[in-house]
């Protein structure tokens, strides 16, 4: 199924290959490689147990019974129903506009604001919410990398180089953000650039992470090394064989040399995989 170095897929079938791989990277961070300590105000990471939440929502509310204008207890029961998780989000960005009506200025609010807006597919106000809280935090790792893995998903890719690089600025040996500075150097052309940050990521961490080598196969296809990338792309099959825009990638590729059983193979897995119970759902 190899071709010749020389032989190109047409472009316009790679289209939806190329954004759904590049998305990949979204759900990869951090899953991958942290080996120091966060420098995130501890307070802001620690969660509570389903109990401690329930108790620290029940006395907010207990001295905002007493006392309706207090914008303290206001902006605490906004932060218990963070605690609470996802399902109180919405609860608890209620609680953190009523603070902040009344007077909370804190600067943990906007850490806050932020992971809910996220979470709830407010992706433009959890970036305003974010950058403020950097502008008092900017050594914050996980918010960094945060923010730009949104700006990715949003397909801002300025604004995400830039984040990547503060970050890297600061952590110059942390694959996660080479990793992330390889995908976003890609999607704008800086293909040489991406490259050389997948080696360093392999230098620093002994292996590329889930979605590594497709990531290094598209680069190397967008740089016409066709060979090349179908060899990443096979390796990135053997090491996750449910790889679903791997497995597009090659069933596109058999297509286009007009090995239609092949591709036919690769799309009936595809199928299989897309249509899986959620028992066997694919990472």
């Amino acid at each position: 199924m190899h071709s010749s170095p020389e032989q190109k897929i047409p472009s316009d079938l790679w289209d939806a290959v190329f954004i759904a791989g590049g998305l990949l990277l979204v759900s990869l961070t951090f899953k991958t490689y942290r080996y120091f300590d966060l420098t995130s105000p501890a307070d802001l990471h620690n969660h509570l147990t389903a109990s401690e939440a329930d108790h620290s929502v029940a006395d907010a509310k207990a001295r905002i019974s007493s006392r309706p204008d207090d914008y303290n207890a206001w902006a605490d029961l906004a932060i218990a129903y963070y605690q609470k998780g996802p399902d109180s989000y919405v609860d608890g960005l209620n609680a953190l506009d009523k603070a902040r009506e009344m007077g909370a200025t804190q600067e943990s609010l906007f850490y806050y604001a932020g992971i809910m807006d996220q979470t709830l597919g407010l992706p433009d106000y959890a970036i305003n919410e974010l950058s403020k809280y950097l502008r008092h935090h900017p050594d914050d790792y996980e918010t960094l990398v945060r923010l730009g893995n949104l700006y990715f998903s949003e397909k801002k890719f300025d604004e995400a180089r830039v984040i990547y690089k503060a970050a890297l600025a600061q952590w110059p040996k942390d694959p996660t953000a080479w990793f992330n500075y390889a995908v976003v150097s890609k999607e704008q052309g800086q293909l040489d650039e991406a490259l050389d940050s997948l080696e360093r990521v392999r230098k620093l961490a002994g292996h590329l992470p889930e979605g590594g080598y497709y990531q290094q196969g598209e680069i190397l296809r967008l740089k016409g090394s066709q060979e090349a990338a179908m060899q990443s792309y096979q390796q990135e099959l053997a090491a996750n064989p449910n790889s679903i825009p791997t497995l597009e990638a090659l069933e596109l590729a058999a297509r286009s040399q007009g090995d239609l059983k092949l591709a036919k193979a690769f799309h009936k897995r595809i199928f299989d995989l897309k249509h899986a119970t959620p028992t066997a759902a694919v990472k």
